[in-house]
């Protein structure tokens, strides 16, 4: 009857190890089709790395409307470095006049982005060395932070309208401050550095000159709309539906039309100062002028928008309910650093005067910028508009330079120049870090905690309640702050930009611009050349943290938790390795294909945009989590590569802090059936190039209710005091 049972039962047990296997096998053919599948639809996308383009070639007169609006010719490209000058019809005499440069930042400084790859950006730069507009239009950079921006790196460039390219420090804009895109910080810098350059060597006037400028508000003659046009005193964008349309779909964002609505106009918007009387009195009449603007306090200012097109329609209210969000909540007037927040905006809806000869407009408002923004109406500034669903949304904009007439200066030209040129300018990424201190300071804090347990892990592991709630605490604060919040995940990309860096012309000075990341990869990299990969890939990497928490939720619903074979497991490592090797080869022969080839990690998707991508992205970062419900850290045991570079590096860790005991993996395997990832062999040694430093094993080892040898010595102690205390009795009742 026993022997039956036993029998029975060990079948039932074959059976389920069979049934485990076999699930492994089918798991492990598919990551093999998904990885080829991957590297081949890489190599036969067969995109080429984008050559740069001479300005002079590039420089269409669509791409100068952008970079310099109310430009009417160019000069040559010419001098050192390479700029060509900005012409514009005097409104003195008519003839064409210098009002600014263009210049390429890929010409000039050769630059390349966070990850090494090159780009090259356009930008135009008033008299003033202001930015009046940029344009990114050659790169293959992935994007490593979108946390703090919430736009893509063409957008956040484009939006660094009114940069002041003379000042010392450069005022970060706002958002980049904050968190910071490292991305977008990189060709920030690039453009600070290239157009200051510009600026010194074509002598425009720097912040010393700048000081007691102000706006002429009282000059005034009779000028209809088209004369305040040519003087670029209104200025204009135009948008179809399907330039909106395009916009929301990068964004993951449908905007239904027919083929016969495409070309049809969605909107099309002015925008003017409307402080000045040259351009408000025009604008609003003799009347409305006086009682809105003329009175107004010292710091106030005045914005005139009016539109035409599907955006607005008197039919049906200025703003008409339908497949897109179209509200005033959504305009918004940002200038370098500043960003007026619709809220902050007063609005009156206005009527323009008939003697301004304007067209017929469906909508006309005034926007009044109260005085506390310290909105500076002398410099460039630009207002956008957001199109989209509820959270999304495309942004346009359209940038806006003051009239040079309306604009007056002291002259202190020669003395400002001979400042510039003598001034050292500190690297950009001196400021961010003087920026970030406050989250410095948390996350430096983090980590020291967080060596102490490491330090003092013995102790830990004797209190397994402590270690538990700390550990799943810590693994909450890397996903939901260095993760999500901060935006510091490492990638494979920093590894391969390690280890390309003798190719390229690539500078420390680009890593140093993400800080909370520079922190996180130097804590790493001691920590794995002290104890291995586990330190990062255990307790700092955010998609690691959330496959962990994810996996506790599995156990807590009662999820099946597969255990893969020990060989099958083994074997199943080496596809991370795989993986990194065709990275590898992908980045030194074919660098254009590693953007995509990259997003083999999820971290991106689901870390660095929270999941907010296009479909294939996001239904590749759910199903990686989804298997890790049955499979415990299925991405960083199998396919992470970057694990994989740092397993390789581990290696030659200096120290072995996990206690063994002779017995483990000789008569006893409890460590290795509690190991969560399978990390420990038959023999009872721990593979640190797998191991995540759960301290699930050192658990074990101190716990006498649960290591055999431990038990033993406490059952053995157990019965040595019983046999003194029957000694001491019966002792006793002999003395009695």
């Amino acid at each position: 009857m026993c022997f039956g049972w036993g029998a029975a039962h060990k079948k039932k047990e074959r059976s389920l190890n069979l049934s485990k296997e076999i699930v492994g096998r089918g798991l492990s053919r598919f990551l093999t089709v998904l990885v080829a599948a991957l590297i081949g639809a890489l190599i036969v996308a067969g995109f080429k790395t984008e050559a740069l383009a001479d300005l002079d070639q590039s420089l269409t007169p669509k791409l100068l409307s952008q970079i310099f609006p109310g430009a009417q010719g160019i000069g040559a490209v010419e001098g050192q470095p390479e700029a060509a000058r900005v012409l514009r019809e005097s409104d003195l005499d008519g003839f064409l006049t210098t009002v600014g440069y263009v210049f390429s930042v890929g010409n000039i400084l050769k630059p390349t982005g966070y990850t090494g790859q090159p780009f090259d950006i356009t930008v135009g730069v008033d008299l003033d060395g202001f930015v009046t507009g940029a344009v990114l239009h050659s790169h293959n950079e992935p994007v490593f932070r979108n946390t703090a921006t919430e736009m893509s790196l063409e957008q956040a460039i484009s939006g660094l309208v009114g940069i002041d390219l003379l000042s010392i420090p450069l005022d970060l804009p706002s958002g980049y401050a904050r968190i910071g895109d490292a991305s977008a910080l990189t060709m920030l810098d690039s453009i600070y550095r290239a157009g200051r350059s510009v600026a010194v060597s074509r002598e425009l006037r720097g912040p010393g000159e700048r000081e007691g400028r102000r706006l002429d508000v009282e000059s005034y003659q009779l000028l209809d709309w088209e004369s305040l046009r040519r003087s670029a005193a209104i200025r204009s964008i135009l948008l179809r539906n399907y330039h909106v349309a395009s916009a929301l779909e990068v964004l993951g964002t449908t905007f239904p039309l027919t083929l016969a609505e495409e070309q049809s106009v969605f909107a099309e918007i002015y925008v003017a100062l409307a402080t000045p009387a040259l351009i408000g009195r025009n604008l609003l009449g003799d009347s409305f002028y006086t009682e809105k603007v003329k009175n107004r306090t010292s710091g106030q200012h005045f914005v005139f928008v009016a539109m035409n097109g599907d955006w607005v329609s008197s039919e049906q209210g200025v703003f008409p309910p339908g497949y897109v969000d179209n509200s005033l909540s959504r305009i918004r007037l940002r200038q370098g650093g500043l960003v007026v927040a619709p809220k902050e905006l007063l609005v009156d809806e206005i009527i323009v005067a008939e003697t301004a000869n304007a067209p017929e407009l469906t909508w006309a408002a005034l926007l009044q910028i109260p005085e506390k923004t310290e909105f500076d109406a002398t410099r460039p500034w630009m207002v956008e508009f957001g199109v989209g669903h509820h959270e999304t949304e495309a942004t346009f904009v359209v940038p806006y330079t003051p009239p040079p007439l309306l604009v007056r200066e002291p002259l202190h030209h020669l003395a400002a120049v001979s400042e510039s040129r003598r001034a050292g300018v500190p690297p950009l990424w001196v400021t961010v870090w003087l920026d970030q201190k406050f989250l410095i300071g948390i996350l430096v804090f983090s980590l020291i905690v967080l060596s102490v347990v490491l330090v003092f892990q013995g102790k830990m592991a004797r209190t397994p309640k402590l270690l538990t709630w700390f550990r799943t605490g810590f693994l909450l604060f890397t996903l939901v702050w260095i993760g999500w919040y901060a935006g510091a995940q490492l990638s494979v990309m920093h590894l391969l930009t390690f280890l390309r860096a003798p190719l390229l012309e690539w500078s420390l000075s680009s890593l140093l611009l993400d800080p909370l990341t520079v922190i996180i990869m130097s804590f790493s990299a001691l920590g794995l050349i002290m104890l291995g990969r586990g330190v990062f890939c255990g307790w700092l990497c955010p998609f690691g943290a959330l496959q962990e928490l994810l996996g506790q939720l599995a156990r807590r619903l009662r999820f099946p938790n597969i255990h893969v074979p020990e060989k099958l497991n083994e074997r199943l490592w080496t596809v991370k390795y795989v993986i990194l090797i065709a990275l590898v080869g992908i980045s030194f022969f074919d660098s254009a294909h590693l953007t995509y080839a990259v997003e083999v990690e999820p971290f991106t998707t689901a870390i660095l945009f929270g999941f907010a991508r296009s479909w294939p992205f996001t239904i590749f970062a759910i199903a990686v989590l989804g298997v890790g419900f049955f499979i415990e850290r299925f991405f960083c045991r199998y396919v992470c590569p970057l694990g994989a570079g740092l397993s390789i590096v581990g290696r030659w860790h200096m120290l072995e802090w996990f206690r063994r005991r002779p017995e483990c993996g000789a008569n006893c395997h409890i460590c290795r059936d509690l190991c969560p990832v399978e990390a420990i062999s038959s023999d009872g040694s721990i593979n640190m190039n797998e191991c995540f430093h759960c301290l699930s094993c050192q658990v074990a080892f101190y716990d006498d209710q649960t290591c055999p040898p431990l038990k033993s010595q406490r059952e053995r102690h157990v019965r040595a005091l019983g046999d003194v205390v029957k000694d001491r009795s019966a002792e006793s009742l002999t003395m009695a």
